[in-house]
């Protein structure tokens, strides 16, 4: 490496900062990277109560891990994740940067570990939606067969 090589590093790093790996990945999940996500809500399901309950789980299944939430949005909406996470004594942290959006479709809670975990699916809708959806369709189906036989006891 040439005296210019390092020279012109030097300045870059100091006019710049630090170049990061992967910054539009590490602001969408909140200062981490996806591989390192077991958990993550969307701002538009943190209202959800099967949200609390699917970081529940995931705490119940990985207590070491952390819960990073997005200081940017109302202490009402992020308050059910605070509790969660300090009645488990579970570490969390709050980021507040600008850079943090708080539109629906931006994460407002992201569930990771300090290290690689490789989880397929992370996104809460995702991840537990078929538990709720397979409840609500065997609910339907004892709903559709009682109201059957209630009418074929009616015309015995």
């Amino acid at each position: 490496m040439s005296q210019d090589d390092v020279s012109s590093r030097l300045e870059q790093s100091t006019m710049g900062g630090t170049p990061k790996v992967n910054p539009d990945e590490q602001r969408e999940y909140l200062g981490t990277f996806k591989e390192r996500v077991a958990l993550c809500i969307k701002i538009k399901d943190l209202k959800n109560p099967e949200a609390i309950k699917a970081l529940q789980t995931e705490i119940d299944k990985n207590h070491d891990y952390q819960v990073i939430i997005n200081g940017n949005l109302d202490h009402d909406l992020i308050a059910p994740y605070l509790k969660t996470a300090s009645s488990n004594n579970v570490k969390f942290i709050i980021r507040t940067d600008s850079f943090y959006r708080t539109s629906d479709d931006d994460y407002g809670i992201v569930y990771a570990n300090n290290q690689s975990i490789n989880v397929e699916q992370i996104d809460f809708e995702d991840k537990y939606s078929q538990v709720s959806n397979t409840e609500s369709t065997t609910e339907d189906n004892t709903q559709s067969s009682s109201v059957l036989s209630k009418l074929k006891n009616l015309f015995k």
